[in-house]
């Protein structure tokens, strides 16, 4: 019998997940799982539980937002024999479970999933160094991720995301950045910029573009010019409503690297995996290499 840590935020997503709570855990259980359940108390419990506890075990299942999940990865990579992680998403936007091909929308599925899934190792982001699941990200969208309301974003999802840009993208202003990768530098004004290893970020599938590899020890930048105009302006809300990146190819830029640096003429707030990054001037962000391993559902049939 599998012995089963699984620890959940009861704070993520819709109240009425948690109704269901025990039929997540009878999912698990009837595959052999000895499931012990923990409900995390604060920021970063997630990650400090899996470090307590891990000996403990046979494997971790995650259970909240993309945030929740980001914090259990933080814990795991602290240890020398790290845990299997399964994931069971139930936040706002989801983004990272993309990525996996898991049963989305079947709670009991997904349970069942994150115990007998195919184990994937996947590269880790780390910035300044601290580490991130999948994206780290400046500029347009990033304050809105953290200042929208909790009960806004339960309520309306990624629309309540939407309409705080929307209603503050005539006054948000751009940053001027050097960036240097490689043996590159780009230097100039730049509204959003975002380090990621991802496919999908704030519901934009195929975004950043060119379905990236998550364990291939690169991480992909993606630079996004200002709003020059009222059609600028009229396409990126357009893109944010139909969730469709390649309408603002004409203002994207992008690359892949192993490691980049960003030099601002001044602080900027970022933020990691949706949540507050804090403000900086000078980032450097790198690509940890196969740094853990997280349950995938099985591939689909071509």
């Amino acid at each position: 019998m599998k012995r089963v840590l699984f620890i959940y935020n009861r704070h993520a997503g819709k109240n009425k997940t948690w109704a269901g709570l025990s039929n997540i855990i009878n999912a698990m259980t009837e595959e052999d799982c000895l499931v012990t359940a923990y409900p995390t108390q604060y920021r970063g419990d997630a990650g400090e539980a899996i470090v307590r506890w891990n000996k403990d075990f046979d494997q971790v299942v995650v259970a909240g937002g993309d945030g929740t999940l980001s914090e259990a990865i933080a814990g795991a990579v602290r240890l020398d024999e790290q845990p299997i992680i399964g994931y069971i998403p139930v936040g706002t936007t989801n983004d990272f479970s993309k990525n996996l091909n898991l049963p989305l929308g079947d709670l009991t599925a997904l349970a069942a999933t994150a115990v007998t899934g195919v184990p994937h190792t996947h590269d880790l982001g780390r910035f300044n160094g601290q580490s991130f699941l999948y994206v780290a990200a400046f500029g347009a969208f990033t304050e809105i991720a953290y200042s929208t309301p909790q009960k806004a974003k339960n309520l309306l999802g990624y629309n309540a995301y939407v309409l705080e840009v929307v209603k503050n993208l005539a006054s948000i202003k751009p940053y001027h950045l050097k960036v240097e990768y490689d043996d590159n530098v780009i230097e100039g004004d730049f509204l959003y910029g975002m380090v990621s290893n991802t496919t999908s970020v704030g519901r934009f599938n195929n975004f950043p573009p060119g379905n990236p590899d998550l364990s291939d020890g690169l991480l992909e930048v993606t630079l996004i010019s200002p709003v020059r105009d009222v059609k600028d302006m009229e396409e990126f809300s357009r893109a944010l409503l139909m969730t469709n990146p390649s309408i603002l190819n004409s203002m994207m830029t992008t690359f892949s690297t192993a490691k980049v640096k960003f030099t601002a003429a001044q602080e900027l707030r970022w933020t990691l995996d949706g949540e507050a990054g804090g403000a900086h001037q000078v980032v450097e962000v790198e690509a940890v290499h196969n740094a853990y391993t997280i349950i995938h559902g099985p591939e689909k049939p071509q």
